[in-house]
């Protein structure tokens, strides 16, 4: 059985990447942004979504061997995707703030 919950995690880290001013942030916030919006990930899961990311040329990734530190950075089309202009297949529309 699918995670019905994917599509919206990979929205919330395209978005959360997206408002970051420097458009990259760490496998490890990304987990605690996750966390707020009540998806509670392990890092490992959280890493696998950002592979997912990656493949699809909506992040790019620097990945830091020895503390296990994965940065992810977003590309053009993940801003149009996390900015709600583009729609993408397994992504959620970008969520709304309160």
């Amino acid at each position: 059985m699918d995670n019905i919950f994917l599509p919206n995690q990979r929205s919330i880290i395209l978005w959360g990447i997206e408002r970051d001013p420097g458009r990259s942030i760490s496998n490890e916030l990304l987990q605690r942004l996750l966390n707020s919006w009540g998806h509670h990930c392990g890092i490992a899961e959280v890493n696998t979504q950002i592979n997912w990311l990656e493949q699809r040329g909506y992040v790019a990734t620097e990945r830091l061997a020895e503390s296990g530190l994965v940065m992810a950075t977003i590309t053009r089309p993940g801003i149009d995707v996390a900015t709600g202009f583009v729609r993408a297949e397994g992504i959620d529309p970008p969520p709304r703030e309160n």
